[in-house]
């Protein structure tokens, strides 16, 4: 099956978009969960303070669905 991730900030280094600037489509097995899918990828989870569908907060424990658009933010940054 097929997510998105949509990252910025620091994540937008660390992951590889493909689609544009800002989105990465990751090819996994229904099942994983996206600690599971971030991992897999080389990412740290503790790059990711936040993730949602939509407008909805999940936890790294949620199952993505096939075609599923993940917004990942990174811990704050600055000053």
């Amino acid at each position: 099956m097929t997510i998105f991730l949509k990252v910025g900030g620091m994540l937008k280094e660390r992951v590889k978009t493909d689609v544009d600037e800002w989105t990465r489509s990751v090819e996994t097995e229904p099942g994983r969960t996206l600690r599971q899918v971030i991992e897999e990828l080389g990412l740290k989870t503790v790059h990711v303070a936040m993730a949602f569908v939509g407008e909805r907060l999940i936890s790294l424990s949620y199952v993505p669905h096939d075609g599923d658009v993940i917004t990942l933010r990174p811990p704050v940054q600055g000053g």
